[in-house]
């Protein structure tokens, strides 16, 4: 994880300092992109609920920071507030599970609570009338919380519009590291998760309905950058239904392939988008491929392995999950494939 988004930050920022040269605010972005990465890292690198949550919420920051980068802009302010206060859902939701988690573990360290868990997993709580066990709330209140970081359906609609922001910001957050932060929590949280049979068919449910939706809307959009990012919507719900079967190395796998190839499409959509002085409507393009050979050619590849193409790192990832969901046989899996 470290390395995959260290890898793809390094090449945003090196693209952002030509892509954004004329912008007189060029400082200020790159120093927003930085501190982005920094707190990526914190995410990444924590042990323990606290550290985590704090990188959860920096990104978050950053994230409103970049979308309202260019303040001046009405819709870059809405959205920007869009996603800031979905975002707050999930987040309120990820600090009930962790209060939760320090009420009955009395510790918020990862390896203490996973080694405690197997002891714990009987034990119920009283929710007004009936009695619901505790890692089932907890991993239900941790996934609503990874629902809003990842654009989950529900939570889905501050992604599109998160697209007001600088391309380099799309391919950064949107591709890479933020919207990834959600699967990554139940990643690292599978050890809980394993133990509660309903958050896992809820988490198949929400992935699959999540994944189907986002690439049906990506279907009817004119606006290049919003066709990427209902992509991606879709991308992140495989790797969520994935999860929902206990395969958490072949989501991570998948989260891993999909970062580089969305953020190749959305740094060659940058490409387009100045080649054709800031117009995003695919309606006016045409015959690029003569002008834009380079970028033409990088598309062709990104594509490819976004569908899935034999031999493109998509293709094994893709593959995988399908394979996976179809040689499990309950009912939940059979409606997923």
């Amino acid at each position: 994880m470290l390395l995959m988004v260290s890898i793809i930050s390094t090449l945003v920022h090196i693209y952002a300092s030509s892509y954004m040269s004329e912008d007189p605010y060029l400082l200020r972005f790159m120093s927003y992109l930085s501190l982005f990465t920094f707190f990526m890292f914190i995410l990444v690198t924590a042990d323990n609920f606290m550290q985590l949550f704090l990188g959860w919420e920096g990104v978050g920051l950053c994230s409103y920071l970049l979308i309202s980068f260019w303040y001046t802009r009405v819709q870059a302010n809405k959205s920007a507030l869009k996603a800031l206060i979905l975002n707050r859902i999930g987040d309120l939701c990820f600090l009930a599970g962790t209060l939760l988690i320090y009420f009955f573990f009395k510790t918020l360290d990862f390896s203490i609570i996973f080694v405690l868990t197997p002891f714990l997993f009987k034990t119920t709580f009283s929710l007004i009338v009936t009695d619901v066990y505790i890692i089932t709330l907890v991993c239900f209140f941790l996934f609503v919380g990874s629902m809003g970081k990842s654009a989950q359906i529900g939570l889905h609609v501050w992604l599109p519009d998160a697209m007001e922001g600088p391309t380099p910001v799309s391919a950064l957050i949107h591709a890479a590291t933020m919207v990834t932060a959600g699967i990554f929590l139940i990643i690292r949280c599978s050890a809980l998760f394993e133990y509660s049979y309903i958050t896992l068919h809820f988490i198949l449910i929400v992935g699959v309905l999540t994944a189907f939706f986002a690439s049906t809307v990506g279907l009817v959009q004119f606006d290049i950058k919003k066709v990427i990012a209902y992509s991606t919507c879709s991308q992140l719900g495989y790797m969520t239904f994935i999860c929902g079967l206990s395969s958490y190395n072949i989501s991570f796998f998948h989260l891993v392939n999909h970062a580089f190839f969305k953020a190749l499409l959305f740094l060659g959509a940058g490409s387009i988008i100045h080649a054709m002085s800031g117009d995003q409507d695919m309606r006016r393009y045409g015959s690029l491929a003569k002008l834009l050979p380079l970028t033409y050619s990088i598309f062709i590849i990104g594509s490819l392995a976004l569908a899935g193409f034999p031999f493109l790192s998509g293709f094994f990832s893709k593959d995988m999950i399908l394979e996976v969901t179809f040689a499990t046989f309950n009912f939940y899996s059979t409606f997923t494939y």
